[in-house]
């Protein structure tokens, strides 16, 4: 039982999970910190032994005390370990903790009591029983780890903005902990696995291309007898990679120098790799002979004369992409840049946590998709552009990803203002959904008529519904996609117009008048609400391309021209105001962004929607071998995967990106192999608490 009247005097011990055998500090904290005392759980054998022990170790910190609290001290140093010291001493060495024990006490408002702290603080509680002192241990384990990782449930544990995590624990009803968040993170994981392969191959002509995959199949097929295939394996993959990056470096800074042809190999297995290498190897020549770009479900690509580097256009996709869970693994992966989210705005908001990833997601409202679909798009362009130095040079938007677009490339100073403003704004609560006031008084309805508004995806030409819209006023056409419309409006009158049509349409069953007539009376509001403080620094380099600059002028619309839009507060918001209120024409958009130079479109958002209706538009154009697509997330599948094989199709299209995030990965499984016993002391920082 712990001292009950020692619960009034603050802790703050800073606890570091070391995972087994993993242990050490770095040589340069040793000289600095106390020898440390081990101390087991094991040792004790009461029935409160975990509590005895942890109250040893709290006693022996506040004595100066460097300590490693185990489980059991025959275990060696082959079990996890959670080292513990003082806060003030951590903070003067620069060691960065995983969490802090903030209360320990023999109840839970004891423990609360005694770190300062109030009970709404805590954003996670476990309440455990009949666990013996080991699994008391694991479960603490777990916890520090948990707030290292900003994990819980299995998804990022968001909090409100500058608000730390803060668990409790109570154990049988014998003793509670709080634990609260420090500055530490945890390393990330790395990208690439031995069950996660990524080998690149480059080479002059076919002929070379194939003798280097043949010796790549060679490098394999001895691994596949090693006994040391996992880190062989990482070995290789480096080796590879540091290879394809010095040969990309010397020929982006040589104008003399020829650019090598590109195969990039994926696989969960090395047999799955030694597959890829035989698939592709068959159908090298007849590749090279159409020019065509070559892909498997794996992620295997090759593409033998990409003409993409300067053509390379960031897609933002529209409302209505976000799907449950997305983006779930994305933060073990890139912690610091979550952190650095989380510095920077409302993180839970951006991406509607609530409802993203809450046990039962509820259908969203058109603000809040809007919000959530901004949010999604901004982080997958921080990964791209900040952690692999991704450059576009163009940048086009479906409907209102045209907003996604400005607010994620740097343009707007302050996008996460827009949150609060979606939120509450009449545009998106009640003028074009909800309770569609516009649509109400653009068809002068009174207020006990009621309006059934409904979409309908339909398989036809454009004309044929154009020419039918004057018998069915309250019907439009909003969206003109590749083989596909979009016709909304009063329900019963878009089903008769289906009728007369003699097509079926799907109801996509969501309440918006966007890109319909009685969305013009809201031009004015829309133009204000994104008229936004621009950044000092502006990316000069893109070339923005709105779908206003396709539309027919008229008195309500401003002097937009087929050209990339001014970056400019005013015309920015314009631009969004225009194509808001009007049909939106993305096949049109899509064949303006190629006459401007755009060759690869990379989708930038949740799911892979609008990559599939460009790959509609490029077939039906007979350009799929000058112009192809790439989503950097699809529902469905594993979020790194999908990054890894988008990552995958820009290389082997030689756009220029850094690789060091696989490389950095990389490095720290061969370090972690060839030195398990000797890690340093955490210096990995997180968002400040």
């Amino acid at each position: 039982m712990t001292d009950s009247s020692n619960t009034a005097m603050p802790l703050r011990i800073a606890l570091l999970a070391q995972p087994a055998p993993a242990a050490g500090l770095s040589a340069d904290c040793l000289t600095l910190l106390p020898t440390a005392e081990t101390i087991s759980i094991s040792d004790y054998l009461e029935a409160s032994a975990f509590e005895k022990a942890l109250q040893t170790a709290v006693e022996a910190v506040s004595q100066g005390k460097l300590v490693r609290l185990i489980a059991n001290i025959e275990q060696g140093e082959s079990q996890p370990t959670i080292l513990m010291l003082a806060g003030l001493t951590a903070a003067q060495n620069k060691i960065h903790p995983h969490a802090y024990l903030a209360g320990f006490a023999d109840t839970l408002q004891q423990a609360i009591t005694q770190s300062r702290r109030q009970a709404i603080d805590i954003t996670n509680q476990q309440a455990f029983d009949m666990l013996t002192a080991a699994q008391k241990f694991e479960a603490l384990y777990q916890m520090v780890e948990a707030i290292a990782g900003r994990t819980l449930s299995d998804h990022y544990w968001f909090t409100e903005p500058h608000q730390a995590r803060v668990a409790s624990l109570t154990f049988n009803q014998q003793s509670s902990l709080i634990l609260a968040q420090a500055t530490g993170l945890q390393a990330p994981q790395s990208l690439l696995t031995p069950t996660r392969l990524l080998f690149i191959v480059a080479g002059h002509e076919c002929a070379e291309l194939q003798a280097k995959l043949a010796k790549l199949e060679q490098s394999l097929n001895g691994l596949a007898e090693s006994d040391s295939e996992p880190h062989a394996l990482i070995s290789l993959m480096s080796e590879t990679i540091r290879q394809y990056q010095a040969e990309a470096s010397s020929t982006l800074g040589s104008a003399n120098s020829q650019p090598k042809q590109v195969i990039v190999l994926q696989g969960a297995s090395v047999s799955a790799v030694q597959q890829e290498i035989s698939a592709i190897s068959n159908a090298l020549p007849k590749v090279i002979a159409e020019h065509s770009h070559y892909k498997t479900p794996a992620g295997s690509c090759f593409s033998p004369s990409p003409n993409s580097r300067g053509g390379v256009a960031f897609v933002y996709p529209g409302v209505g992409t976000v799907y449950p869970g997305m983006f779930r693994e994305l933060h073990h992966y890139f912690p610091a840049l979550y952190a650095r989210l989380e510095r920077e705005g409302n993180l839970k908001e951006m991406l509607q946590a609530e409802k993203t990833y809450g046990a039962d997601p509820a259908e969203m409202t058109l603000g809040e998709l809007a919000i959530a679909g901004v949010g999604s798009s901004y982080l997958l362009t921080q990964v791209l552009c900040e952690e692999f130095a991704v450059k576009p040079d163009f940048a086009l938007g479906y409907s209102k990803g045209e907003a996604s677009m400005w607010a994620s490339l740097g343009v707007w100073k302050n996008p996460h203002a827009l949150i609060k403003m979606t939120q509450t704004s009449p545009i998106f609560t009640t003028a074009i959904s909800g309770e569609l006031t516009a649509v109400r008084e653009a068809w002068q309805l009174d207020d006990n008529e009621t309006i059934t508004w409904n979409s309908f995806v339909v398989r036809s030409e454009p004309e044929a519904i154009q020419t039918l819209l004057p018998e069915f006023p309250h019907a439009y056409l909003a969206i003109i996609q590749g083989d596909t419309c979009v016709l909304a409006g009063c329900e019963n009158d878009c089903r008769a117009l289906l009728k007369k049509l003699g097509k079926r349409g799907i109801a996509a069953n969501r309440v918006t008048a966007m890109h319909t007539a009685p969305a013009m009376s809201q031009h004015q509001q829309v133009t204000e609400f994104y008229r936004q403080p621009l950044c000092d620094e502006l990316p000069e380099h893109i070339r923005f391309i709105s779908a206003a600059g396709l539309l027919v002028k008229n008195q309500n619309m401003s002097n937009n021209q087929n050209k990339p839009v001014q970056i400019d507060s005013q015309r920015i918001a314009d631009s969004i105001a225009d194509t808001f209120c009007s049909t939106l024409d993305f096949t049109a958009l899509i064949r303006s962004a190629r006459e401007q130079g755009a060759r690869l479109f990379i989708e930038i958002g949740a799911d892979r929607q609008t990559s599939t209706l460009i790959d509609k538009i490029n077939r039906a154009d007979q350009v799929t071998t000058e112009s192809c697509t790439i989503a950097a997330n699809a529902k469905g599948g594993e979020d790194i995967l999908t990054l890894l094989k988008c990552l995958g199709q820009l290389i082997t299209h030689q756009i220029p990106l850094s690789l060091d995030p696989l490389l950095e990965g990389l490095e720290q499984q061969q370090t972690n192999a060839l030195s398990a016993a000797n890690i340093p002391a955490n210096k990995i920082q997180g968002e400040p608490v």
